[in-house]
């Protein structure tokens, strides 16, 4: 009996893991949830000193001196506040990192949800004009895996030849 208690413990805890916030309560208590980023894109200034929660692909990653700065492709968050694919993205933003961040692992193509303060805009060449990102300064921040990655071990539950898998 005591054995099976143990066992559903265990079961439970492994099914649950997944579900815990990615940026912590008390950050999320700052973020005001009302703001869209397509407003900031039209009127980064209104929301200047404001916090926010957003995310999407990085796109790139450049170390400054003490800080590292990522371009990020926004997307919109699910309830999970992970980065959902969109057909189309209302811009990019520049997440500005405490210390230094290898480009390595922060690399284009992974998904990154953050939160924090709107400090401004910063002017960047794109393309063959140029484009005014909004800056974040990240408070937390959480990085995703690539899309269509899919990490090992997982659960597999089933039996015999067909399986089902809890992600």
């Amino acid at each position: 009996m005591h054995k099976t208690i143990i066992a559903v413990a265990v079961m439970f805890l492994a099914l649950t893991a997944g579900c815990a916030p990615v940026i912590s309560k008390d950050t999320l208590k700052t973020v005001d949830r009302d703001i869209r980023f397509q407003d900031v894109v039209k009127d980064p200034g209104a929301f200047t000193g404001r916090s926010v929660a957003f995310g999407g692909t990085i796109m790139d990653t450049e170390n400054r001196e003490g800080t590292t700065v990522i371009e990020v492709l926004q997307e919109g968050l699910n309830s999970q506040l992970k980065p959902v694919e969109p057909d189309e993205s209302a811009g990019r933003f520049l997440a500005e990192l405490e210390g230094f961040r290898d480009p390595a692992i922060y690399a284009p193509g992974k998904g990154i949800t953050i939160a924090g303060e709107i400090t401004g805009t910063e002017r960047r060449k794109f393309g063959k004009g140029s484009y005014n990102y909004p800056v974040i300064k990240t408070r937390e921040h959480y990085l995703w895996e690539r899309r269509g990655y899919e990490p090992e071990p997982r659960i597999g539950i089933g039996i015999g030849l067909g399986y089902w898998h809890i992600d």
